[in-house]
């Protein structure tokens, strides 16, 4: 029988904490760590359809990759959304734990999945820790011969199942050196930069990081943050099944993406 307790050890052991981002809030937030584990989920965000499906479903752990309780609290009341759902889960007797940058910096998380499933000849980090900490944030991914613009984004489209991608682009007609960071991580634009990347992919950017890159002719595709992300959650599941046998770990269905794209012919 596994507890709480050991699958946070599992975890640590897949994205350890010291490496998440200082500003982050990762880790067990949620639980008691003695409570016994038969049936974990995994999730992208914890939104109030993701809850109930935990609590209908006799789930006793969320890993959620976005944190609950992000920014400090005084109060947990059925007030606010974010109480409602705490409020429910505590009820239920369901822990939270977010590994959040964490699982981004990884040697096998989300970032690290995402380049390896484009192909590239080497990988190495965007953003290299300091102090002699091996590893860092985001990834550059060097392709053994240029690929053309149009196979590589069909290429990335493939990998994380996206229905559309935001594309800027104002370099050259192929793709060598890409630097990619998975979410809302446009401040890692002056990492690709100086890093002489042709192409930087993130799952969402400001206006003004998509003027910069057609100033400095780079190629920007924005992925969309949830298909940036969401793959990866549905292999951490299977990854826990394997280290956690006896207990049954799955992706949530109702984990989604809550934007579209909205398409209309004008006359």
């Amino acid at each position: 029988m596994f507890t709480t307790s050991d699958v946070c050890q599992i975890l640590g052991q897949l994205a350890p904490l010291p490496t998440a981002e200082s500003w982050d809030n990762v880790g067990l937030i949620l639980g008691r760590p003695e409570r016994p584990v038969t049936r974990l989920m995994t999730c992208l965000t914890l939104t109030p359809a993701v809850a109930r499906e935990a609590t209908a479903g006799k789930v006793q752990l969320i890993v959620t990759h976005h944190p609950v309780l992000f920014r400090g609290t005084k109060s947990i009341t059925s007030d606010t959304i974010e109480g409602q759902i705490l409020l429910e889960l505590i009820e239920a007797g369901v822990d939270v734990y977010s590994p959040h940058t964490a699982f981004d910096n990884a040697d096998l998380g989300i970032n690290q999945w995402l380049a390896e499933s484009l192909g590239f000849a080497s990988i190495t980090p965007l953003r290299p820790f300091q102090q002699n900490i091996p590893g860092g944030s985001g990834r550059i991914g060097v392709f053994a011969e240029p690929q053309p613009c149009q196979a590589f984004l069909e290429q990335l489209a493939t990998a994380i199942d996206a229905k559309y991608m935001e594309v800027a682009w104002h370099g050259s007609d192929s793709v060598t050196r890409v630097g990619l960071a998975c979410g809302a991580a446009a401040e890692y634009l002056s990492d690709a930069l100086q890093a002489n990347c042709d192409t930087f992919v993130t799952g969402e950017a400001r206006f003004h990081s998509a003027v910069e890159c057609q100033s400095r002719r780079v190629n920007l595709v924005l992925t969309g943050h949830f298909s940036s992300e969401r793959p990866a959650v549905v292999k951490l599941a299977r990854v826990l099944a394997e280290r956690l046998p006896g207990v049954e770990c799955f992706a949530s269905a109702e984990d989604r993406d809550p934007l579209e794209l909205f398409q209309f012919n004008r006359l």
